[in-house]
């Protein structure tokens, strides 16, 4: 044998043993064959075919080679010899073939034992899904992808009512028609049975002429990755269906109560919705008069507090201003009469000169010429900014005003800001950024009131000493006014309330929590707002701007 036929039966994925039948002697052995036997090859070439097969129909198969009469075999089981003593399952086939004129045996063996094993264990895994099959409660029908039922299990045919005679005796195509036959449906289900090589999944309920209904589930069967049929599950839910239609029916009849109770809930809840919101609108009315009463009143009290000051101040700075100007014309003839004196005391006797200049001594006659003039520059200049300030307080005040009339609010902050002086210039230094704002027309006590609020809240948050700054500027649409403060701040959580009655973040005593609420409600009123920005430790500004137009 040339090394390329050597070569070719090495490379066989099965035994391949040559006989010489005389002396039924191995003359050619494989690779293969070393390795399943265990036997090298010069073992090999030095035995008999008979020291290999040992069972008895080899060996009679064996005597009959030898006595010339030759037969192939296409497929027999056997046991092979191995070198470990062990028999190892085959399966051969022998083949008579002619080599330079003579006859040779060549046998070809695969091992069959892990085969045989595997056939065991699949029997009994068929068996075991045959018994999961029949035990599950749904019907099961598996079709393959030729169109035939290649299994189903008990449950399937009697929920089907197929007879045995039915199932044994007639082909798949019957018993598939039979069971579409019982559908109110049969065309779409016949036609879901023939969909066999979808990779998806469905799922479809069946009405049965018998009033019966059926879920049916299918799934590709799979083979490794290809599919080779399809199963289907049916399960009879037709109690579970009338379950449903009788809670749908109950549900209904539940609903309908439902909505004729809700329509009267909803019919109540409008009326209680109607009567809190007309209570909320005659609560809010409420409010506003109340605020509108206690700020008329606050505003009255101090009007009638600035007028009753005024008048009852003015009348004394009438007369005193009247006898100070009197006073000063007398004193004024006195002095000049005092000159006159003087000019003729050279010619007074040594005895009288020595008396008047002792008595010009005693009085100190050169200061009290001197400081006559600034007593009464001085007292005439006290009583100018008494009458300023008497002025003011009837600016503020302005007693008597109920409609909206031009006015300057520079000058409303100027005669508020002398109002509570006497407040700020111990703890704050002012300074005025005036931008020369035009008039406008409003209710100039209201807002002063509002510039009130602003300064003693801006003199409170000052701690020690600090400064106060009003700014005033204006655009196309609109003035305002602006308060600042180096102050202690205010937290952002109190920002959103400070604008509530009553809420103040002042210590106790020090403020009633009305001043910023009463501002807003004025501001309010004329068309305007209150913006604010504070920063804790760095102080508040307050800016109210309002309407050039009503």
């Amino acid at each position: 044998m040339s090394s390329l036929e050597h070569l070719m039966i090495d490379y066989c994925q099965h035994m391949m043993l040559l006989v010489e039948p005389g002396e039924l002697r191995i003359i050619v052995a494989n690779k293969m064959a070393e390795k399943m036997l265990g036997y090298s090859e010069l073992d090999l070439l030095a035995m008999a075919i008979t020291n290999i097969e040992s069972s008895l129909q080899d060996v009679f198969y064996w005597e009959d080679v030898r006595n010339g009469q030759y037969q192939d075999i296409e497929t027999q089981d056997g046991l092979y010899q191995c070198a470990d003593g062990s028999l190892l399952t085959v399966t051969k086939s022998v083949k008579i073939i002619h080599h330079e004129g003579r006859p040779l045996i060549l046998i070809q063996a695969r091992d069959v034992q892990n085969e045989h094993k595997a056939e065991d264990a699949l029997a009994q895994l068929l068996s075991q899904l045959r018994a999961t099959l029949e035990s599950t409660g749904n019907g099961i029908l598996v079709i393959d992808w030729h169109g035939k039922i290649a299994n189903m299990n008990r449950q399937f045919s009697s929920m089907w009512g197929i007879s045995d005679d039915l199932l044994f005796e007639t082909e798949e195509a019957d018993i598939l028609e039979f069971i579409a036959g019982q559908v109110v449906e049969p065309e779409a289900f016949r036609v879901r049975l023939q969909e066999l090589v979808g990779d998806g999944e469905t799922e479809d309920i069946l009405s049965l002429q018998d009033g019966r209904v059926f879920e049916c589930r299918s799934r590709p069967q799979y083979l490794g990755e290809h599919i080779i049929g399809r199963v289907f599950g049916f399960n009879d839910i037709t109690e579970h269906k009338r379950a449903e239609e009788a809670l749908r029916d109950s549900r209904d009849k539940l609903e309908e109560q439902v909505q004729k109770r809700t329509a009267s809930l909803q019919m109540a809840n409008t009326q209680l919705l109607a009567e809190k919101a007309r209570q909320e609108d005659l609560i809010k009315q409420l409010e506003e008069t109340q605020m509108q009463l206690l700020q008329s009143e606050k505003m009255a009290s101090i009007g009638q507090l600035a007028a009753g000051v005024a008048h009852e101040i003015n009348n004394p700075i009438g007369f005193v201003n009247s006898n100070l100007s009197t006073l000063q014309e007398y004193v004024d003839g006195m002095l000049r009469l005092l000159a006159a004196y003087e000019d003729v005391e050279g010619k007074l006797v040594n005895e009288a000169l020595q008396d008047i200049t002792l008595l010009k001594q005693e009085i100190n006659i050169g200061y009290l010429r001197q400081d006559i003039g600034e007593l009464l520059a001085e007292s005439l200049d006290g009583l100018q900014r008494v009458r300023r300030i008497v002025k003011d307080l009837k600016d503020f005040s302005h007693v008597g005003e109920l409609e909206k009339q031009s006015a300057n609010l520079e000058a409303g902050l100027d005669s508020t800001l002398n109002v509570v002086w006497n407040e700020i210039k111990y703890k704050a230094e002012v300074v005025k950024e005036y931008g020369a704002i035009p008039e406008i027309n409003c209710i100039a006590s209201q807002l002063n009131q509002v510039f009130m609020n602003l300064l003693i809240n801006a003199v409170q948050a000052i701690e020690d000493h600090g400064r106060i700054t009003l700014r005033t500027a204006y655009d196309e649409n609109s003035v305002w006014v602006e308060v600042e403060d180096t102050g202690k701040g205010i937290k952002p959580e109190q920002l959103g309330k400070i604008f509530d009655p009553f809420f103040t973040t002042k210590s106790v005593g020090m403020g009633t929590g009305l001043g910023l609420s009463l501002s807003y409600g004025i501001v309010n009123k004329h068309n305007g707002r209150i913006e604010v920005k504070s920063t804790v430790g760095k102080g508040t500004c307050f800016r109210v701007l309002l309407p050039r137009t009503g």
